[in-house]
């Protein structure tokens, strides 16, 4: 499972990739809870599939 460094880097990286993910849309400043849990579903999902 890692060590605690190597999970607290993977949680970085994936708030960094989010917060990049909100920033792609500038002409969206808000977004609702629905909006963000659809956001962060897909990226779960799509996060182990091979590139």
């Amino acid at each position: 499972m890692g060590t605690e460094a190597e999970r607290a880097e993977t949680r970085k990286a994936m708030a960094y990739d989010l917060q990049k993910i909100l920033e792609k849309n500038p002409a969206q400043q808000t977004y609702t809870v629905e909006e963000i849990k659809k956001l962060i579903d897909v990226y779960v999902e799509t996060a182990n599939q091979p590139k």
